[in-house]
């Protein structure tokens, strides 16, 4: 049997009390010899199970009820001791979340357990420590009977409450308690007698498993939001059962500063800025999707660096959680089934695409069109991978995914086309930004907005869902009237390109319909307070983007406009240094000069050329790919190696087609 708890180690608890921060480990076998100096001896404080309290007499009416719903309410005390219960009725007034927690855990604990107050841990019949305050609160299990679980709550190392979901099968693994320990829990025994503490549990009401966000319907047909984070926000709110979602991530720093924060110093500097409106609106329009009847929206940003397509996927991000989380595309690699269970009825953001993306990421790219995911399954709860997902997507790129997909020799599949709507970042003055709010330059704004987002987050979301929750058959009813028309309007309103019904591709209803759809959660959120713009501007910036939405035949413009429009300001700032090479015999090269010129091309030092630009790699790639660079056939290099009759010395250039650089000009 292994050993059941670091006698050594339990006793320099007591030496050192109350610090109890250092790790533990089992030792080679149980000493229960070695128990009577753990034991719990009289008078020591100790808090039996179904004992009497000092809180008796409150806390017995309440304290359950104010155990938090939520990972992040537990306070931190300045010893990492959780509050102590006690003192006077005063007191009793303000019970934290984990005095009540505690109030919550010593009137359930099961028969042969106490909790010693002093060392903060639940000890057993013989005196042995087991882990931390831990209680289970619930049992889950799913819709069909299978995949019992237990949902436990306990105070972390550092005071805060936290909880977690152990299947039970996992129970008689020990890799339940390593993810338990990362969370936080003391642990002073092996998992066996942890396991065998939390089954010990006895008249625990049972509850409903979930395996992703979103919505989730009980067999009564009462509906309730879980976030991604494990907060579940009740449609009924006196449900015979609650809602628990498994394999949650804990909410953390999920939220931080306030709504009123957010709103003052977030939502106002996108005023002004059509794509960075659309983007909060896509953040609202997750849980619309299922009321809808749609599945998969998704909108790919693309477009050169420094265009702002990042700063628009964190802003989205802030409306429901901290913007540093920002996924690469990289990750959906591997990743797309776990992130789309995540992102169920809510925001899929994906940041920087790649140009030439590999096998792996060009399925998972395919597989937004057919609402599915990609990457590793967990088989217990998706066993052939099959599921699908209802989701907003927002991605950003260089290319469109259609040009992307062309240059794999792939025609992009209407389907894809559909959920994935290319939508160019080079629509404003400032890339994606219009309205800088007084800032110099667009890299100004950025920061300043970045340094908003991270003082207020992840109150949008919630507030909205609070609405959505409580009054969800006004809601669905006001949308299935609105969406209709709305679509009708937006699809009077689709580019040229999309208005032949003969054309391959999506169809026109269905792409307007997304965009009305980001339209109509944004104008909710306006007419309920939550985001402080005028009626009607959530409609403007959606009417905005569906205009230069891009059909997926519709040309080939990478981006390619964009760079050779920074090439040719480059050139025309720069013209006294560009020297036109003599008609006969070489020129010579001198320091001062940036390149030469003759009748066909211009010839940049490629050093300097290197320096002007921000991402000259993806610049000049682009413009190889559009035929604007002409390089000089050597492998693997753009660079072309001017012949000696031209210019002494044959330095490295990039030459450049002339008449494709000045043909706008004349």
């Amino acid at each position: 049997m292994p050993l059941k708890t670091n006698t050594d180690a339990f006793r320099r608890m007591e030496d050192q009390a109350p610090d109890r921060t250092h790790p533990t480990e089992a030792g080679p076998a149980r000493d229960l010899a070695a128990c009577p100096a753990l034991r719990v001896m009289p008078g020591e404080a100790v808090r039996p199970s179904n004992g009497p309290t000092v809180f008796s007499v409150r806390a017995d009416a309440n304290a359950e009820a104010a155990v938090s719903d939520r990972a992040d309410l537990g306070e931190a005390r300045p010893d990492n001791h959780p509050a102590a219960p006690g003192g006077t009725a005063d007191d009793a007034e303000e019970v934290s979340p984990v005095a009540a927690f505690i109030e919550a855990l010593c009137r359930r604990m099961p028969a042969g357990y106490v909790y010693n107050e002093r060392f903060n841990a639940i000890v057993d019949r013989e005196g042995c420590p087991i882990c931390g305050p831990l209680r289970v609160v619930s049992f889950p299990r799913r819709l069909d009977g299978s995949g019992y679980a237990a949902a436990v709550e306990f105070v972390a190392r550092d005071g805060r409450l936290q909880k977690a979901t152990i299947a039970q099968a996992d129970l008689t693994r020990d890799a339940f308690l390593s993810r338990l320990i990362d969370l936080g829990l003391a642990r002073y025994a092996s998992a066996v007698f942890v396991a065998q503490y939390i089954m010990a549990w006895e008249g625990i009401a049972y509850s409903w498993r979930t395996d992703r966000s979103g919505w989730f319907q009980d067999p009564d047909g009462g509906l309730s939001f879980v976030r991604a984070d494990g907060i579940v926000h009740h449609g009924h709110p006196h449900a015979a059962a609650p809602v628990v979602l498994t394999g949650f991530r804990p909410a953390g720093r999920q939220a931080t500063g306030m709504l009123e924060g957010w709103q003052h110093e977030v939502a106002t500097m996108a005023a002004g800025n059509h794509a960075l409106i659309f983007a909060i609106c896509a953040a609202l329009g997750g849980p619309l999707l299922r009321l809808a009847g749609i599945e998969t929206a998704g909108f790919n940003i693309f477009g050169p660096s420094a265009t702002g397509k990042s700063l628009l996927l964190r802003l989205a991000i802030s409306a429901a959680g901290d913007p540093a989380s920002l996924s690469p595309w990289s990750a959906a690699e591997t990743g797309l089934h776990r992130q789309s269970a995540e992102a169920q009825d809510g925001l899929l953001a994906l940041d920087a695409l790649p140009r030439d993306p590999g096998a792996k990421l060009l399925k998972a790219v395919l597989a937004l069109g057919d609402d599915g995911g990609a990457g590793r399954v967990d088989a217990s709860r998706d066993p052939d991978g099959s599921r699908r997902f209802r989701r907003i997507v927002l991605s950003t790129s260089e290319l469109p995914i259609s040009a992307l997909l062309q240059r794999k020799k792939k025609s992009p599949p209407s389907a894809l086309a559909l959920r994935m709507i290319d939508i160019p970042a080079t629509q404003g003055r400032h890339g994606l930004l219009d309205d800088l709010h007084g800032h110099p330059d667009g890299l100004r704004f950025a920061r300043a907005l970045e340094a908003a987002m991270r003082r207020h987050h992840g109150h949008l979301l919630p507030a909205f869902l609070d609405h959505l929750v409580a009054n969800l058959e006004q809601v669905t009813t006001d949308l299935l009237e609105a969406l209709p028309g709305l679509a009708e309007e937006f699809a009077a309103a689709l580019p040229a390109t999309f208005q032949d019904p003969a054309s391959p591709g999506p169809t026109l209803h269905l792409v307007a319909e997304r965009f009305a759809l980001i339209s109509q959660a944004g104008e909710m959120a306006i007419a309920l307070g939550l985001l402080p713009w005028s009626p009607g501007t959530a409609r403007e910036a959606a009417h905005h983007m569906l205009r230069l939405a891009r059909h997926p035949d519709q040309g080939t413009d990478t981006g390619a406009t964009f760079h050779v429009q920074s090439l040719r300001d480059y050139i025309h700032r720069n013209a006294e240094r560009i020297i036109d090479l003599e008609p006969q015999g070489p020129t010579e090269a001198r320091d001062d000069n940036l390149g030469w010129r003759d009748e066909n091309h211009v010839y940049l030092r490629s050093d300097e050329a290197r320096d002007a630009f921000d991402d000259p790699a993806t610049l000049l790639e682009s413009l190889s790919d559009c035929g604007v660079l002409k390089p000089g056939g050597e492998a693997r290099s753009l660079q072309y190696k001017l012949p000696a009759t031209k210019v002494s010395g044959r330095p490295r250039v990039y030459r450049i087609d002339r008449k494709m650089i000045e043909e706008d000009d004349r």
